[in-house]
């Protein structure tokens, strides 16, 4: 009779294990859901950026094939146009899959794993931005048929420098920042920190 009582016991533990992962990604993905949404809607914008800024790059890199400084300028800004797109397919890739619903320590692994890829790509843009903006001056000059480098390395080799000190001033600002995943993933993950609360009942 206790062995009966047992497993009788045993199979409502499991039905309320079941029960409490079926309730708390419900309570739990609404938010997470509308955490997310800006980092959705920001991706989405920065994919169509980066397919426009790659096929204007690619056409003008290919259409100065014989000045090497617009050249690499085109191609610099081609391949970080690809990046963005890349960049921007993965975190939405990233957001769906913590969007879906799971049981709560999968979604917290998820919501981990979309932080972790969040920081790493802002660390790469944020090193490799502060250097865009100089393909970006020979970009324009080249539209208005200048080749700036040939004309005045000078000047190019000013904004190269300029380039530098705006590394160092980022890398500063980034290890003085308090939300390097950015606000929409941390805003996710204090969601589910109050549903992992809820479950405890605390």
């Amino acid at each position: 009779m206790e062995l009966d009582e047992l497993k009788i016991g045993w199979k409502a533990l499991e039905r309320r294990v079941a029960a409490l992962e079926v309730q708390v990604p419900a309570r739990g993905v609404g938010p997470v859901h509308a955490e997310l949404r800006p980092l959705v809607v920001g991706q989405s914008v920065q994919m169509v950026f980066g397919i426009a800024l790659a096929m204007a790059a690619g056409a003008f890199w290919f259409d100065h094939r014989d000045a090497p400084g617009p050249l690499v300028a085109g191609l610099l800004l081609h391949l970080y146009g690809i990046a963005m797109i890349v960049a921007a397919a993965r975190n939405l890739v990233l957001v769906a899959r913590a969007r879906a619903s799971a049981p709560l320590l999968e979604l917290q692994a998820r919501v981990a794993a979309l932080r972790a890829w969040r920081i790493r790509e802002g660390r790469w843009f944020g090193v490799v931005g502060c250097f865009m903006w100089v393909p970006m001056i020979v970009w324009a000059f080249g539209l208005a048929g200048v080749d700036i480098v040939a004309v005045r390395p000078g000047y190019v080799g000013w904004n190269l420098l300029t380039a530098v000190a705006c590394l160092a001033a980022y890398l500063v600002v980034r290890r003085l920042g308090k939300v390097p995943e950015g606000a929409s993933v941390r805003r996710a993950r204090e969601r589910l920190a109050e549903v992992e609360r809820f479950a405890r009942g605390e």
